[in-house]
């Protein structure tokens, strides 16, 4: 099972830089089943009201990547976020040099809870997860 990041369902969904590769990566069968969380859902939305508010998109292309995704949900195994994932994400957090946001750190301890390869365009996302065991490709 393959674990989709929220910057790999963003480029989906909005025009960006990486759209392509992230169009490729959820459309490509060996990536199939794909997971996502909760969490990322959480961070999705929250990523679309910053690019609101930052003036890259406005309301209405908001809206409409929104309802995209909503049309998409059902693609997905959705993966219970689960105490243990905040536990073991603080773990990978210790490293501080490894420079992890702990949203990412979730997503990682999350794809290692249920064995996924991590899709994502954050290079220091995946890398930290190869460092720490996590299987990861870096779609940029």
């Amino acid at each position: 099972m393959h674990y989709a990041d929220t910057s790999v369902l963003m480029a989906y969904l909005v025009i960006e830089p990486y759209s392509a590769q992230a169009e490729a990566a959820l459309r490509d069968p060996a990536h199939s089943p794909l997971a996502v969380s909760a969490w990322t859902e959480t961070e999705l939305v929250s990523a679309f009201g910053i690019k609101c508010r930052t003036k890259q998109i406005d309301e209405a292309d908001m809206e409409k990547g929104l309802e995209k995704y909503e049309a998409l949900r059902g693609f997905f195994v959705h993966l219970q976020v689960q105490h243990e994932d905040y536990r073991n994400a603080a773990t990978l957090l210790r490293d501080w040099r490894v420079g992890l946001r702990a949203g990412d750190a979730l997503h990682l301890a999350l794809a290692q809870r249920h064995s996924c390869v991590m899709l994502s365009l954050d290079k220091r996302l995946v890398k930290a997860g190869l460092q720490a065991g996590i299987a990861g490709i870096c779609l940029r």
